[in-house]
């Protein structure tokens, strides 16, 4: 006979476990699935899911039967990350990077389908990026669009793909599908993502993830610089100095 599942805990305590369960599964999950994981019975679940669905926390994925984090939860993510408390620390190792290497260093989030920038430490070259922290970049062209999509589970990457526009930026974009998957495997062997040209003519990139405890990673830390001053076989050249970064920033973005 199965063991019935027991209330426990206060319902704020029971919420922040369903939550918690969602959001750290690699896969959407259907209630049944977060009934056990959480060992709350069905109905309680059931009231939980219901209640975050309403107010944007949880989604439906595209079956209507299982649920993956929603706007609102995203949205307190992104606070969470753009947090004054935690960008101190995190500034302060940009800003080493860029002394030492000279160029323009920014730490980006995935949101959805696009790239969000959550900090950036400027270069005092006189051609350079201009982007403020809160814009928005897109996923087919930009190192760490094509990185941190390249690093996310299958399915979660497919259902991105899919959703993807390859419009072609410059002349240096990938719009062909396949040649586009290509590159997503070698993102993903190397764990390098690259943009050679392909956002805005004249600029290259090169972004490492800031690897989570556990699970995919949603956040990086890049450097572009103008082509005519540094190659992108140059910048590859800088990769463990952008690589220490990452490892300095993990336990400051992830907590």
């Amino acid at each position: 006979m199965p063991v019935k599942k027991r209330q426990s805990g206060s319902a704020g305590a029971r919420t922040l476990q369903v939550l918690h369960a969602v959001t750290n599964a690699q896969l959407p999950l259907a209630l049944p699935e977060i009934s056990d994981l959480v060992g709350l019975p069905k109905p309680t679940v059931h009231r939980i899911v219901a209640l975050l669905e309403e107010e944007g926390y949880l989604l439906k994925d595209e079956t209507g039967r299982r649920f993956v984090p929603g706007p609102a939860l995203r949205d307190l993510a992104y606070k969470v990350f753009q947090c004054e408390a935690m960008r101190g620390p995190q500034h302060l190792i940009l800003q080493q990077l860029a002394k030492k290497v000279g160029e323009a260093c920014n730490i980006v989030l995935l949101e959805g389908d696009r790239i969000t920038y959550l900090d950036r430490v400027d270069s005092a070259w006189p051609l350079r990026l201009r982007f403020d922290v809160g814009s928005h970049v897109p996923l087919h062209c930009t190192a760490t669009g094509k990185l941190l999509l390249a690093l996310q589970p299958k399915r979660v990457r497919d259902r991105l793909i899919a959703s993807l526009v390859l419009e072609p930026k410059t002349r240096h974009t990938i719009t062909h599908p396949e040649d586009f998957q290509r590159e997503l495997a070698r993102t993903r062997r190397e764990e390098v993502g690259i943009d050679n040209e392909e956002f805005i003519e004249g600029m290259a990139c090169i972004a490492v993830p800031i690897r989570p405890p556990r699970g995919a990673p949603i956040v990086a830390v890049s450097i572009h610089a103008s082509i005519p001053r540094r190659s992108l076989a140059e910048l590859r050249a800088i990769l463990p100095d952008l690589r220490e970064a990452a490892r300095e920033l993990a336990p400051i973005m992830y907590g």
